[in-house]
């Protein structure tokens, strides 16, 4: 007498990560500070605009590009 087939096991379900807890908003700046901020970003941008300008004159007078 032939033996009863058995099923093939059933591959186990996978593990699934643990939940990350969410990450903690870290240096989140205030608008005060963020005025303060963008206060500094426009000098130093019209600073280095200020130098690009000067510098540009100073190679088209020693070596006209038209």
């Amino acid at each position: 007498m032939a033996e009863p087939r058995m099923a093939a096991p059933t591959p186990a379900a996978p593990k699934m990560a643990a939940p990350t807890p969410a990450a903690p908003k870290v240096n989140q700046m205030s608008a005060e500070q963020a005025k303060e901020f963008h206060e500094q970003f426009k000098v130093t941008y019209s600073a280095f605009v200020g130098l690009a300008a000067v510098a540009h004159l100073l190679v088209f007078a020693s070596k006209p590009w038209f």
